[in-house]
């Protein structure tokens, strides 16, 4: 089953909310309405077999994450090659990201759809595994 979970923080407390079997146009406004501050994480799970997708962030930049179906841990890169240092807060916490390791919001959405149709063409080389 497809779980979609997010944040939604009201000063220093985390409203979490999450929708079981939500719609793909759900899942892409959960992912278009982070914004770094009050909205600052989405994850979208699969329980069988269990894998996820993680996006933080927000508004311009995002991290995104996840763990395949085979405990790979995954990590979605930009072809950007400035290395520079940026702040974004990602699941509440601010962190200071490399620029290569954060991607753009299509970049972002095009993650999600890849997850949710299984990744048909595979991990393309985009992604870091571990």
């Amino acid at each position: 089953m497809i779980r979609l979970s997010g944040d939604d923080w009201t000063g220093s407390k985390s409203n979490e909310w999450h929708v079981e079997q939500p719609s793909s146009g759900r899942i892409e406004e959960a992912v278009q309405s982070l914004d770094g501050r009050k909205k600052t994480e989405v994850t979208v799970s699969d329980d069988d077999p269990f894998r996820f997708i993680s996006v933080s962030g927000g508004p311009d930049l995002f991290l995104v994450t996840g763990e395949m179906e085979d405990g790979a841990i995954t990590h979605l890169q930009s072809s950007a090659e400035n290395n520079q240092e940026v702040r974004l807060v990602c699941g509440g916490q601010l962190g200071v990201y490399q620029r290569s390791d954060l991607v753009t919001l299509d970049d972002a959405v095009r993650a999600v759809r890849d997850f949710l149709n299984g990744f048909p063409e595979g991990l393309t080389a985009d992604w870091l595994v571990e």
